[in-house]
């Protein structure tokens, strides 16, 4: 499919966050790969993201968009109904199935696109078909943990799908939400048991259902497909022993599994045709076009200036040059801050109760329990190895047992943050005082948040310098708190560094901005 030189970015949405995974082809083969994460919890595409996968686009015309459903609610019936469907979109499973799924979800989920476009949509069912494409499975009932949901297919001795089903599971952050526990390692606990208990009646309910409908048929094994392992060895035992049946656990790449979706004979199962990509116009053929263009504008340009040229000089006969004092770009210095502090947000793992964190332009340092004694080697160190070169842990309460205090230091940033977002025209009103400055900040920060003037710098730009503490419910607020302030139009700047730290059941974010006006 790609023989020219083309950009195939997958996007998939999970609860807070939107995951990219960005793969540049030549000649059907990946010349550069490349992921980027964003935490959002918006029902349409960010614009910071949006910026950011158009200006892609535009490097490459061929550039292809995919993602799953948002609310994947889809389910399996034969081809022979899915025609009678008047409410419902429908694309292939297998020869016999079709996979169904309300107009209303898919539009949900094209309009979060909206932006940028999307080529590709589709279903977690997609993906256990292509399991069961690759693999020959028989007498098994296949369950795909994806987004806080179940995904479930039976097969029987004949490799036929016989059965299907799609069931919720909990989210990390309903329980969070919970008063069961104030601490967040009892909450974490809490979280895994509730989980455990989940799947076990998601998987067991599908067969006790199955066998309530089929004849001759007798599930023999299950299998457990991830992309995010939240059940440990010791749990995927203990439902072997509860079930009485042998469990394989077996991870996935969900991004590598929707872009062999897009390939070749795949392409037809997803619910939406791609977009048309615009070809671009030659050069040549336009060439003595392009030429008596520019011939006619420049005459009609040569025109225009001595007229009024000559208007002018007639008007205002003495010219003053006024120089332009530039203020400093906060839109993207904050946007390059809320993408470095994303980074080390999400990749925060599972297996660690976080208690401070603190973040510098190339730095980063995580304080916090180890709910794991080997957390650091399997899940910290490889979240971070792709964003710092350096890490480093120290044992602040080291002890034997499971849980373990430490700090994580990492350093060294790999890969910079570009700045995408266009440059903005700033208010040049009246000169503001500190007081005046104040007031303004304090409305826009709210009343969580204590405000301290600590220095001003005076030149052809005013600088006021102030601390922030804030109280935040999650780091999404704090998040949208920036893009709050990039909508300003006064050059209000983001200062490293920003210590985030639990407080009661609240967070409070520690940083300093600097508020600048051109001084009149």
């Amino acid at each position: 499919m790609f023989e020219k030189e083309c950009l195939f970015i997958n996007a998939i949405k999970y609860d807070n966050q939107l995951k990219c995974d960005y793969k540049k082809l030549n000649s059907n083969q990946i010349i550069s790969t490349n992921n980027f994460s964003f935490i959002t919890d918006d029902d349409i595409l960010p614009n910071d993201i949006a910026i950011k996968i158009n200006s892609s686009q535009e490097e490459t015309n061929e550039t292809y968009i995919s993602t799953l459903l948002l609310n994947d609610t889809a389910k399996l019936i034969s081809n022979k109904q899915s025609i009678k469907l008047n409410d419902c979109d429908v694309t292939k499973f297998n020869e016999e199935l079709d996979i169904v799924v309300l107009k209303t979800t898919l539009f949900e989920t094209k309009n979060y696109f909206e932006k940028t476009g999307v080529d590709y949509i589709f279903s977690a069912f997609h993906i256990l078909s292509l399991h069961l494409e690759q693999n020959l499975l028989k007498n098994q009932i296949i369950t795909l943990l994806h987004n806080s949901k179940a995904f479930i297919v039976v097969v029987d001795n004949e490799s036929n799908v016989v059965f299907n089903d799609v069931i919720d599971l909990p989210k990390f952050n309903e329980i969070k939400k919970t008063h069961f526990f104030e601490d967040d390692l009892q909450r974490q606990k809490l979280f895994d048991e509730i989980y455990y208990l989940k799947v076990y009646e998601a998987i067991t309910s599908s067969i006790n259902k199955f066998y309530d409908e089929a004849k001759n048929s007798f599930i023999e094994k299950v299998t457990i497909l991830y992309s995010l392992k939240q059940l440990t060895n010791t749990d995927i035992d203990k439902l072997s022993e509860d079930m009485l049946l042998d469990i394989e656990y077996h991870p996935i790449n969900i991004d590598e599994e929707v872009f062999e979706l897009v390939k070749n004979k795949h392409v037809n199962k997803s619910f939406i045709l791609p977009r048309v990509k615009k070809s671009k116009k030659s050069w040549g053929t336009n060439f003595v076009f392009i030429i008596l263009l520019f011939a006619l504008l420049g005459g009609f340009y040569y025109i225009y200036k001595n007229f009024n040229k000559i208007k002018n000089e007639k008007l205002n006969p003495i010219q003053t040059t006024v120089s332009k004092v530039v203020l400093p770009d906060h839109v993207n210095n904050n946007f390059k801050v809320k993408q470095n502090l994303e980074d080390a947000i999400k990749n925060v793992p599972y297996d660690m109760v976080l208690d401070v964190l603190t973040l510098k332009e190339d730095s980063l340092k995580l304080t916090g329990t180890l709910l794991k004694d080997d957390s650091y080697i399997k899940s910290i160190k490889a979240s971070y190895e792709k964003i710092y070169d350096d890490s480093s842990i120290n044992y602040l309460e080291e002890n034997k047992k499971t849980l373990v205090k430490v700090e994580v230091n990492l350093e060294n940033r790999v890969d910079k943050v570009i700045p995408l977002q266009p440059k903005v025209n700033y208010i040049l009103d009246d000169f503001m005082p500190v007081i005046a400055v104040t007031e303004q900040l304090s409305i826009l920060f709210g009343e969580n948040t204590n405000l301290k003037f600590l220095s001003s710098k005076n030149g052809d730009i005013t600088k006021y310098l102030y601390s922030v503490d804030m109280l935040v419910s999650s780091p999404i607020e704090f998040l949208n708190k920036i893009d709050e302030i990039n909508n300003e139009l006064y050059s209000i700047a983001l200062n490293y560094p920003i210590e985030i730290s639990k407080q009661n059941d609240k967070l409070k974010v520690n940083f300093e901005i600097v508020y600048s006006q051109v001084k009149k």
